[in-house]
């Protein structure tokens, strides 16, 4: 990608700063461009820690006047309380697609994103106020010093909910964004084309047949603390984390049925400042070579279709986007929960703590 120049030139800027009484360094970068500090809020973790390697790096590498700043975790109310106090300190914020479309304009700037070519990318991936900027999945997952014998192993999203053929402890993230509910109802027979709009009360009836049997963690960093140190027996852990688990020693092993795959997103709150420069991020981040190193070290799935990733042994064993998954995957609609998220997140907060 070119980078952009200052029409004007050194000596000139120079002058400018003398007479300001102050030095050129205090005022800007060498390509003449004043500093920008980024705020990136997304999960931590390994997760956050491929979005530095495969995206923030190399592009304070091409444009030095741009730093960023990496905190944890992205919480939405966090978002509406910056903007309607006017104190948005937030720049680039991690955020489900139907979120950023549900609070498009209010919460959410929108978004013009230069240079890129609309036809390498699924549909859905460019949205008004957001990017898509991975896919991933949920992976269903058992320890295998538990279930050592495959043909007694789980095999079905379904065994996941049968604590009498499978006794022990769950683990998932009190998150339903990411397909928490669709699970149960596949869990409960309900056919992937039946989804869709979503029995909320039969899901919740579902999860309520292990709710003690199950860990409530409150984050995906949690949940793989949980993992790594056998606290659970079986989990639906985010893809990236399920390659992390693996790579630090946790005996996992993957089931394929009916995978629920979503797509990540990346937002900008209403009010951030350098909104020009954060659009020419994300074409930065939404090009193929940028998606292709995202997927490396995460095991994430890349957005762009024209990416070419290199996974590693353990990324190769819970890509659900790949040959491993021998089942069959269901993407969770945005559309149903832009128009359902608030009432439904509301429900799924009282049952929890019922």
């Amino acid at each position: 990608m070119p980078k952009i120049m200052s029409r004007m030139t050194p000596r000139i800027l120079a002058g400018a700063a003398a007479l300001a009484g102050c030095s050129l360094a205090a005022i800007t970068t060498s390509h003449g461009q004043s500093p920008i500090t980024l705020t990136y809020v997304s999960y931590g973790g390994t997760g956050q820690d491929a979005q530095i390697r495969a995206w923030q790096e190399p592009y304070t590498a091409e444009y030095p006047h741009v730093k960023f700043s990496n905190t944890s975790p992205p919480d939405p109310s966090q978002v509406k309380a910056q903007v309607m106090t006017q104190a948005v300190q937030w720049n680039v914020v991690t955020t489900a697609p139907y979120l950023a479309t549900q609070n498009c304009g209010t919460l959410y700037e929108k978004l013009t994103i230069p240079d890129i070519d609309k036809s390498q990318f699924p549909e859905g991936v460019v949205g008004e106020c957001y990017i898509g900027d991975f896919r991933y999945s949920l992976v269903f997952s058992y320890n295998a010093d538990k279930w050592p014998d495959p043909e007694k192993a789980p095999k079905t999203i379904a065994d996941f909910f049968d604590t009498k053929k499978f006794p022990g402890k769950r683990g998932i993230v009190k998150n339903i964004q990411d397909g928490l509910l669709e699970q149960a109802l596949l869990a409960d027979g309900v056919k992937p084309e039946n989804i869709y709009p979503l029995d909320v009360e039969r899901a919740l009836k579902k999860w309520s047949t292990i709710k003690g049997d199950t860990i409530w963690a409150a984050n995906p960093g949690a949940l793989f603390q949980l993992v790594t140190s056998n606290q659970v027996d079986m989990q639906f852990l985010v893809q990236a984390r399920s390659q992390a688990a693996l790579d630090a020693g946790a005996k996992m092993i993957p089931v394929w049925d009916v995978t629920v795959t979503s797509l990540d997103g990346l937002a900008v709150p209403k009010g951030s400042p350098h909104l020009p420069e954060i659009q020419k991020f994300f074409s930065f981040v939404l090009q193929p070579d940028s998606q292709a190193r995202m997927a490396t070290y995460s095991g994430a799935a890349p957005s762009n279709l024209k990416a070419q990733p290199t996974y590693t042994a353990n990324g190769i064993k819970v890509n659900a986007f790949g040959p491993a998954n021998t089942g069959k995957t269901f993407q969770i609609d945005p559309i149903w929960w832009s128009a359902n998220f608030n009432q439904t997140a509301q429900r799924f907060t009282t049952w929890l703590n019922e």
